[in-house]
């Protein structure tokens, strides 16, 4: 039986899926995390995934949960190779015993004292909260935006046209980011949770599922917030306790980030077909390459062809008439 089973299945309170690619490192402090939050809940089974890695990380987990005698909570379930973060984290939810509450964290995210047994608290007080977040921290202590608004067409047409950031007061509406409140303090309903730390209602995934497989990394947080909004749950912000969350500890190098930007913008039409259709998705992507020609083209009249703004430019054009 698939984990995420209701209230009356459930075998465990919290089923914590930790999908690792080549962070080794950081997953065994992610777990030691885990493993001091365990008294907050009745029940706690962690599922980490093993993505395929190829440098080890396989050994040195279970290597740690045998040594950190974490054996009777901890499971370290093996991929041949990186299938992505949703496949991963599917992959991790079908080897997990059926729960309460699935908590999707990331594998360089920690939990600080009291934040798993609050969150699973304020989701038993609400049933129509089908998933919440809380205070998400940089390393050095600056607040993460993990709660955003729906990047819907209108939205995205004018980011690309810049209008969001030229006449706020006119279209602060579309700022996706949603940047006019404090989210340190405020705890509020919002459109679209990240996944670095998402507490989920395992009755609720029986419903709708867990993450859209067709996403390889990026974009399957906002997909998945979407079906959560059209079965009628909401999603809930609440910064009274936090994590701490590196961010892009997997894909740090030159490489990597270049493998990023693409992955961003492939999620970026990936999402508008999967939630908005595909002429939604076509009209965004052709006033993406349109606004991106003419800028390009701008700063090479402006600035020359060898200048590193123009560079940029004709680069970022070069990556959305690549991709499919």
């Amino acid at each position: 039986m698939a984990a995420g089973a209701s209230a009356a299945t459930a075998t465990v309170e919290v089923l914590v899926i930790v999908v690792n690619y080549r962070t080794a490192a950081l997953t065994i402090e992610c777990l030691r995390s885990v493993a001091a939050a365990r008294s907050e809940v009745d029940g706690l089974r962690a599922i980490v995934v093993e993505n395929g890695s190829g440098d080890g990380s396989a050994e040195r987990l279970a290597a740690a949960i045998g040594s950190e005698g974490w054996e009777s909570w901890a499971t370290l379930a093996t991929l041949p190779e990186n299938v992505g973060f949703a496949r991963g984290v599917n992959h991790g939810y079908r080897h997990g015993p059926p729960a309460r509450w699935v908590l999707l964290l990331n594998s360089d995210a920690c939990l600080h004292a009291g934040a798993l047994g609050y969150s699973c608290a304020r989701m038993r007080e609400d049933p129509a909260l089908g998933a919440f977040s809380c205070l998400v921290l940089n390393a050095d202590g600056s607040v993460q935006n993990v709660a955003r608004r729906f990047p819907t067409p209108a939205r995205l047409c004018l980011e690309t046209l810049a209008l969001t950031f030229r006449f706020p007061a006119l279209f602060g509406w579309a700022d996706i980011d949603d940047l006019g409140w404090d989210r340190r303090t405020t705890r509020r309903d919002v459109d679209w949770i990240g996944g670095a730390f998402l507490l989920l209602r395992g009755e609720m995934i029986e419903r709708i599922g867990l993450l859209d497989a067709d996403f390889f990394f990026y974009g399957e947080d906002i997909e998945f917030c979407h079906r959560v909004k059209r079965a009628g749950f909401r999603r809930r912000y609440d910064p009274g306790v936090a994590v701490s969350h590196i961010g892009a500890a997997s894909s740090h190098d030159a490489s990597a980030l270049d493998w990023r930007k693409r992955q961003l913008w492939s999620a970026r039409y990936r999402v508008l077909r999967k939630c908005h259709g595909r002429l939604a998705a076509a009209l965004v992507r052709q006033l993406d390459l349109l606004a991106t020609a003419v800028r390009a083209g701008y700063s090479h009249l402006r600035r020359g062809g060898a200048d590193p703004q123009t560079r940029i430019w004709q680069d970022h054009l070069r990556l959305l008439r690549e991709l499919t």
